[in-house]
């Protein structure tokens, strides 16, 4: 639970009802700061408007870990006692409303190495919720891709960051309607 390694890969795990997303620390590799005040539909994380949030990288749908890579996963919910499960990794952590919780470990196989092992092109790791959190609780999962540092950091290169998503949602005007 305490981590042991200087530099960490830092990444947020935000749960509720019933989704995961992934939220990486940015250059700095500091997660921006957050307040469940500030939670709307067009910034679901709470995240602050503030300089060391705006180049947090936030993914939904799956989640990239590097192989022989401490990543330092911090947890936090938005509704309910939701439970991290991550069983090809033998690791599971409660995600609580109100509190961070947080651990560290080491990938040590790559997806596609796992693939080839098990014989099973389609295999992925994955992230579950285990605790009974809802009437779609089977449905809280989110991919896990264990790769290269090189992989890595082309997949980091596509996504957008917090600011680029802010930006583009605030250049969008609406669409008036007149008689």
């Amino acid at each position: 639970m305490y981590p042991s390694s200087k530099e960490p890969m830092v990444v947020e795990l935000y749960s509720k009802q019933f989704d995961w997303t992934a939220r990486y620390a940015g250059k700095d590799q500091k997660l921006g700061k957050s307040d469940y005040r500030k939670i709307e539909a067009s910034n679901d994380l709470g995240l602050l408007d503030v300089p060391e949030a705006n180049d947090d990288v936030i993914v939904k749908g799956e989640m990239h870990l590097v192989k022989g890579k401490p990543v330092l996963f911090k947890f936090r919910s938005r509704d309910v006692i939701h439970s991290a499960y991550l069983p090809h990794f033998r690791v599971q952590m409660n995600t609580v409303p109100g509190m961070e919780t947080a651990f560290e470990f080491v990938p040590t196989v790559t997806t596609a190495e796992m693939r080839k092992e098990t014989g099973n092109e389609n295999f992925n790791y994955v992230i579950l919720c285990n605790k009974i959190c809802g009437v779609s609780h089977y449905n809280m999962q989110m991919d896990v891709i264990v790769e290269t540092q090189e992989e890595f950091d082309r997949w980091m290169q596509e996504q957008e960051t917090w600011k680029e998503k802010k930006s583009a949602t605030a250049s969008i005007e609406p669409v008036q309607t007149g008689s």
